[in-house]
């Protein structure tokens, strides 16, 4: 009678260990990705903050009358790296999943591509630089579309 007690007795035990162990692990990973969704969506805003002062920044030079070509050209050549879009775009690349990762250079080059319109003496308003800008809208909208749903996967 006695070990049949001793042995109810540590089934009991080895069960409250294993529940608590399970729920806990439950907690742990349900924190962890919490906090990975957390990380992703801040360096999801982070990377499309970059891309929009980048592309404000182009934007209003391009529309400048009051500026030659050679000086629209010299206000947007390093605008990309000085408002920090590629060091956004390394970060988001250690989050993100592949296909997020894929549209945000992407759109980092329709960015360039705007850029680079700007930069070969095209004011905004010229055909030129409406489809690059055009284009870097296309897919920034595409990202940002890649980027929610991955947010709502992973709650």
């Amino acid at each position: 009678m006695q070990w049949t007690a001793i042995v109810a007795t540590a089934i009991g035990a080895v069960i409250g260990v294993v529940s608590t162990l399970t729920a806990d692990h439950v907690r742990w990973r349900r924190d962890l990705s919490e906090r990975d969704r957390d990380a992703m969506r801040t360096s999801y805003a982070q990377y499309v903050e970059a891309l929009t002062q980048a592309r404000d920044e182009i934007t209003q030079t391009s529309r400048d009358p009051g500026l030659t070509a050679e000086q629209r050209a010299e206000n947007v050549r390093t605008v990309i790296g000085r408002h920090g879009v590629y060091a956004r775009q390394h970060q988001l690349e250690l989050t993100a999943p592949v296909k997020v990762v894929r549209l945000a250079i992407n759109a980092a080059n329709e960015l360039a591509g705007y850029r680079d319109s700007v930069i070969n003496g095209f004011m905004r308003e010229d055909p030129e630089c409406v489809e690059a800008r055009r284009a870097y809208r296309e897919a920034r909208y595409r990202l940002i579309d890649a980027m929610r749903f991955s947010l709502e996967r992973r709650s």
